[in-house]
């Protein structure tokens, strides 16, 4: 499937913004279904932070300062921190796919309840 840029504009704020090629591969990569965005990203955000799972992959994990970041399906990053892991923290690599609730905290939002998708 080619991917382009597509220019869009947001149903929830009316401004136009561009549903990058990056994002489009990074959902394919997650299995989750290729559809365009009704939201910018800034609207999503606001949207994502209610519960529920959600999927991602892990964009790096150190095990020795015991945090490291998830690739959102928006294409951004979220932070998630060892204690925040349900199993084996030694299985989160990067690329690995999981699941994750987000959480806000006095920092900012994080992945919490983090496990392996499988």
């Amino acid at each position: 499937m080619p991917f382009r840029d597509q220019l869009l504009t947001c149903q929830s704020c009316g401004e136009t913004f561009v549903y990058r090629v990056e994002e489009q591969r990074l959902q394919k990569e997650m299995g989750l279904e290729l559809e365009p965005p009704t939201r910018c990203a800034k609207c999503r955000e606001d949207v994502d932070t209610g519960p529920g799972l959600r999927a991602g992959i892990v964009k790096w994990y150190q095990e020795d300062k015991h945090f490291g970041f998830i690739s959102q399906g928006n294409g951004s990053d979220i932070f998630f921190h060892r204690s925040g892991i349900e199993g084996d923290p030694t299985k989160f690599v990067e690329n690995t796919p999981v699941w994750y609730e987000v959480t806000e905290t006095d920092r900012g939002l994080q992945a919490v309840n983090v496990h392996l998708r499988e």
